[in-house]
């Protein structure tokens, strides 16, 4: 069995929703040469083909991928971009197609819930509600217009998490120093790893771990460039009285909190994750179907050189017990 945990859809209804609200606010749904195409901002777009919104595009293409079970979510422009009212609205949309598309496949999907979470209130509301009408974690950005996960207001959705005893899984937007990286799709290939860091560090370092030891997050693409900075943020805490205010351990303490996926595009990369994470705490993603998915995660497994046990974790049975999901053979 494969569990991929990192994945993107967008379900029709939920995009016709997009095309006649989004415009007003800079999101626009356009059809071009018999393809979708999402626009965020002027400068950033994403061609959305078939495989995208349609199921049964999607069931065979979880067939070419070698992908047993996906967790199904948003990706940017996430919803944060509107007014909070159509925001919890658009929501309450994907969530319950997402939610429909499963209990249609149950042995091929689990749904990751989105939020609107420019009010953190309603954001609590729609996670109790999707949670109990199954969906298995919830999804955020890394930041909701330019405030950080680890700040106070965003407390309710940790203790609501920790309440419905489901993972929070992060996915860097909106990342810092965009706008120096608009050439050579930087804004995803550095920016996305960079922000993740910067995220998780806040998570870290403002004491939001040490304060909900129940939450579980979950970062994406082989957390950033965190397992790299780690030593570094040791150092900071060692000698800036700053970084010890807000928790007694060093920052590296809390990385048996965290779980990342697999989206490193390097073998090596990779295997220093799961040295540095741990292989408990490491699932297999894919960012599909995006171009900058994993072609080949499962081969990549195979090649770094883990232990039997712990490739199969890494391959299922970590995701199963996180999304309570049975990992069968």
């Amino acid at each position: 069995m494969t569990i991929d945990v990192h994945s993107h859809f967008f379900p029709e209804r939920f995009l016709r929703a997009l095309e006649r609200e989004g415009p007003s606010y800079g999101v626009r749904v356009e059809e071009r040469d018999g393809v979708l195409v999402l626009w965020n901002t002027p400068r950033q777009s994403a061609r959305i083909g078939a495989v995208f919104y349609d199921v049964g595009e999607r069931l065979a293409a979880l067939e070419r991928w070698g992908i047993t079970l996906q967790a199904l979510s948003l990706s940017p422009p996430m919803l944060y971009w509107a007014p909070a009212p159509l925001a919890a609205d658009l929501a309450a949309v994907f969530n319950d197609e997402l939610l429909a598309i499963c209990r249609d496949h149950p042995d091929r999907f689990v749904a990751l819930a989105t939020l609107p979470l420019q009010d953190v209130e309603a954001a609590v509301a729609e996670a109790e509600r999707a949670v109990r009408a199954g969906c298995r974690g919830l999804y955020v950005g890394t930041n909701v217009n330019g405030r950080y996960l680890h700040e106070e207001e965003f407390f309710p959705l940790y203790e609501a998490a920790c309440r419905l005893g489901v993972p929070v899984f992060t996915h860097p937007l909106n990342n810092a120093g965009e706008e120096r990286m608009g050439r050579w799709h930087l804004a995803n290939a550095v920016g996305n790893p960079s922000e993740t860091a910067l995220a998780a560090a806040g998570l870290i370092l403002g004491g939001v771990l040490e304060r909900f030891p129940d939450l579980r997050v979950v970062l994406a693409h082989g957390a950033g460039s965190l397992p790299f900075l780690i030593g570094r943020l040791d150092h900071a805490y060692r000698v800036r009285e700053e970084c010890r205010a807000a928790i007694p351990k060093p920052p590296s303490a809390y990385l048996g909190r965290l779980y990342a996926d697999t989206i490193t595009h390097h073998d090596r990369a990779l295997r220093f994750l799961v040295d540095t994470l741990g292989a408990e705490q490491v699932l297999l993603g894919t960012d599909h179907p995006y171009d900058m998915a994993d072609a080949d995660p499962v081969g990549r497994l195979a090649r770094v050189g883990l232990s039997g046990a712990d490739r199969e974790a890494i391959r299922a049975g970590n995701a199963a017990r996180l999304l309570r999901v049975q990992a069968g053979a």
